[in-house]
């Protein structure tokens, strides 16, 4: 199940604003990290990604909007030890198998709406409704969103399942693909993020 958890910290002593009624906070970039996990029949690799920048629009406790975007050409990765083969499997990614970042260096999450569901046990749930783009192809997501703020400043952290296959990255996959073997990887793959906006201050 896809998942997305926001939560709200207070940031340092500065005197801040009320978030209003309706506001817009600006992402920090250099307090966000931004992690993917892709898996394939023998195991797994992990790495990071940048992002480029981005901003929530907040409506009373609610998240209504906002966009998120992402450098797909600073794709990282952080399991493999050899320089060498690590080097290898970035590059690789960046290509048209996977996520040919040279002619769309960016992906964008830009969320559209917002209600709410009811769970198993009657809990009222946060979704979020959203487009992913990804190589210039959109489709809508939905996930689960719960929401914490102080007066005027957003901590989120979250994990996305990405069916790639959706996006045109058909790279070894099982789904179109017979007798690949142990060369067959999954089309999910996992986008974990930890996003922090940029507190309003007064001026």
């Amino acid at each position: 199940m896809n998942r997305f958890f926001l939560k709200v910290v207070f940031v340092g002593t500065a005197l801040m604003t009320l978030i209003s009624a309706t506001d817009t906070l600006s992402v920090n970039v250099d307090s966000s990290t931004i992690n993917w996990t892709g898996r394939k029949i023998t195991g797994e690799h992990s790495g990071t990604l940048n992002l480029s920048k981005g901003w929530v629009v907040m409506e009373k406790d609610l998240v209504f909007g906002g966009k998120l975007i992402f450098d797909m050409t600073s794709i990282n990765n952080t399991d493999i030890e050899s320089p060498e083969w690590r080097e290898k499997l970035e590059k690789h990614l960046m290509t048209k198998d996977f996520f040919f970042v040279d002619s769309f260096p960016n992906a964008i999450l830009e969320i559209k709406n917002h209600h709410q569901s009811v769970g198993e046990k009657s809990e009222k749930k946060d979704q979020i409704i959203a487009d992913l783009t990804i190589r210039g192809i959109t489709h809508e997501i939905n996930f689960p969103i719960d929401i914490f703020h102080t007066k005027s400043n957003l901590f989120a952290e979250g994990s996305i399942d990405i069916d790639r296959t959706l996006f045109k990255i058909k790279y070894n996959s099982g789904t179109f693909f017979e007798d690949l073997g142990d060369r067959m990887i999954y089309d999910d793959f996992t986008v974990q993020f930890s996003l922090q906006t940029k507190a309003i201050l007064h001026k």
